[in-house]
């Protein structure tokens, strides 16, 4: 890093001069609230833009925004303007303005411009007269004159409308676009100029922004690494005991700090110098120091995970997730990983920025793939709701992958950002899942590359969404569709199970997508699911039952049920059905129909009183489970 040299000024400032040398009117746009670069120093984007273009050959600069009105780069500025408006004003006396043209037509403009100039005001009120007076500097050849009108959204975008002003303001407008002559005549590097600075592109009409000849758009970006690493270094000794710091070590923090700021504006950098103190967090720990900034007070509940916790992990997940082992162990070894941090770095302060895990859950469906990335999320972030599923089947057109990451700027939603990338702005510790990920249309996918390598995405108005601290589930029932065919036998093992799906994820990415480097990205994070086998129905059946029993006692009642007799009737039944279709049918429709529906059904016809001892047992009858009272149940 120390090897890079810091540029004088922002790069956008080079592609303006360019345009303006193209002899364009500019639309500047972008990151212009922020401290930009000039002259090696940082200072406000309105006072580097006047220097800019004084810089740039403009003798004349001129500024307007609502709240200030008229701004003058120096006097000679001013005095330009007030003098251009009184001579104007002078010849206005003698040849009257309210004159008809040839064709007889006075129109509000000249109107307008005579009372401008009979009153020789250099200090217009409106946007109109700010437009006016800037039509006539654009056709004025005494001086190279530049009129700059910030927030130009309020002026010609649909904040306009609210004006009564708007048509005469567009109309304007127009007529600037289509103005300025050189000044003096015959000097071809200097024309009077318009430069709108606006921060959405996509807030001003069309016909200003896009396919106009005489307009040039330009995008004031954030900074880049050279510009926050030089930045950092001039501000650093600001920061919480870095003053006690080493050369070497202060020189190693701003490499890092200046990779792990990426996005953030130069307001936003410096500002990382107050969350340094008050944290009292010093740059020799820029993780940690960046996440508290982005993330607040919040603490990194990856770090904060029990030890006991972890260890217990593949118990508890398989509680919820039953004779699914192998699946729980991989997010287990996750979990490990997460919370001991030993990974493949060189450097200790290495910028990492992947995900904490990414898994791509393939097998049958019903098996619990869901379940387990609900599991995870209650286990790490106590919160269930810290999950985020995207049914990835809504996705499978090619421009619903803006969805995700929101339109680009001048398109319609732009405004809204995308429904991933505001997720993970929002709450950046989640399990995010992408279920049915093969229905995805496969542009889609070269976001989550860049998700799986890089651990970021942009949305459409500029903001980095970080997934450091976020798990990545990818679903598929890839290969399912084969399993009746292929495993008739219900003795056949996992390794086989395992085998047949791990083909038919590789033949997935490599045959019918052609992605072949998306399987290597996933590498080891491929997790086969397995069949369901008659011992894991029965239990998967009983946790239901137990839930059953829980909301019963809840009321009062003490439910025994004939537990073996409904086991034996559901394997029955997921045999002559499908293994297949997975648990879901276990609980709907079949012990719906068969257990809860009945029993309810019963409560409301007997009325029991509470501390009934309610039996469900096998019945010769349809339906083949009957609902009895054994009076109640004596106290224990």
């Amino acid at each position: 890093m120390g090897t890079l040299t810091a540029p004088r000024g922002a790069p956008w400032l080079v592609r303006a001069y360019h345009e303006l040398q193209r002899r364009r009117h500019l639309v500047i746009h972008g990151n212009v609230d922020d401290l930009v670069r000039w002259h090696d120093r940082y200072q406000p984007f309105a006072d580097t833009l006047m220097e800019f273009l004084a810089v740039a050959g403009f003798d004349v600069i001129v500024r307007y925004n609502m709240v200030d009105g008229l701004t003058y780069h120096n006097e000679a500025s001013r005095e330009f303007v007030r003098r251009h408006l009184g001579d104007a004003a002078s010849d206005s006396a003698r040849v009257p303005r309210s004159r008809p043209r040839r064709d007889g037509v006075v129109t509000s403009a000249d109107l307008l411009e005579q009372q401008l100039l009979a009153a020789g005001q250099a200090q217009p009120r409106t946007a109109v007269d700010v437009l006016a007076l800037a039509l006539r500097l654009m056709a004025q050849p005494d001086r190279p004159c530049v009129v700059v009108i910030e927030s130009a959204d309020l002026i010609v975008g649909p904040a306009s409308e609210l004006s009564a002003d708007h048509v005469m303001q567009l109309a304007y407008v127009r007529r600037l676009l289509a103005s300025g002559a050189a000044a003096p005549p015959g000097e071809q590097r200097h024309h009077n100029t318009i430069v709108f600075v606006v921060r959405d592109l996509g807030s001003l009409p069309a016909w200003l922004r896009r396919d106009n000849p005489h307009v040039a758009t330009v995008l004031a970006d954030r900074p880049g690494i050279v510009e926050r690493a030089a930045f950092l270094r001039e501000n650093l000794l600001a920061y919480y005991q870095a003053d006690a710091m080493t050369d070497e070590a202060r020189d190693n923090a701003i490499r890092v700090l200046a990779n792990l700021t990426d996005g953030m504006t130069i307001v936003d950098i410096g500002a990382l110098s107050v969350t340094s103190q008050v944290a009292l967090i010093s740059p020799s720990m820029p993780r940690r120091l960046v996440a508290r900034h982005r993330f607040g007070l919040r603490d990194d509940p990856w770090e904060q995970l029990d030890i006991a916790k972890i260890k217990s992990a593949e118990e508890l997940l398989s509680r919820r997730v039953i004779g699914q082992l192998p699946a729980v162990r991989a997010v287990t070894d996750v979990l490990v990983n997460a919370r001991v941090g030993l990974d493949f770095v060189s450097d200790a302060q290495q910028t990492g920025t992947r995900p904490k895990g990414v898994f791509f859950f393939v097998g049958p469906t019903g098996v619990g793939k869901t379940e387990l990335a609900k599991a995870l999320a209650e286990l790490v972030f106590d919160d269930e709701s810290a999950l985020r599923r995207f049914d990835m089947s809504e996705y499978s057109e090619e421009h619903a992958s803006e969805r995700l990451t929101g339109a680009p700027p001048g398109f319609v939603g732009h405004d809204h950002g995308g429904t991933l990338t505001n997720w993970v702005l929002d709450r950046p510790f989640s399990v995010l899942l992408f279920d049915e990920i093969d229905k995805a249309h496969e542009k889609i996918l070269d976001k989550f590359l860049q998700i799986i390598d890089d651990g970021r995405l942009t949305d459409g108005q500029g903001r980095t969404a970080y997934f450091t601290h976020s798990i990545v589930i990818f679903t598929s029932n890839i290969g399912a569709g084969d399993i009746r065919r292929t495993f008739s036998d219900p003795a056949m093992s996992y390794e086989a199970i395992k085998e047949h799906f791990n083909r038919a994820v590789a033949d997935f990415f490599t045959t019918r997508l052609g992605r072949p480097e998306l399987l290597g990205r996933l590498g080891s994070g491929i997790v086969v699911f397995d069949l369901l086998r008659e011992n894991v129905i029965v239990d998967i059946t009983n946790k239901f039952l137990d839930q059953i029993m829980t909301a019963a006692q809840a009321r009062g009642y003490d439910l025994v049920f004939d537990r073996i007799a409904i086991g034996r009737a559901v394997v029955e039944e997921i045999a002559r059905r499908g293994a297949a279709l997975g648990a879901r049918q276990i609980r709907s429709p079949l012990l719906e129909q068969w257990v809860r529906v009945p029993l309810n059904r019963w409560i409301l016809e007997n009325q029991p009183p509470p501390g009934t001892r309610i039996i469900v047992h096998r019945s010769d009858t349809s339906p083949p489970f009957a609902v009895d009272a054994l009076g109640v149940a004596e106290a224990p």
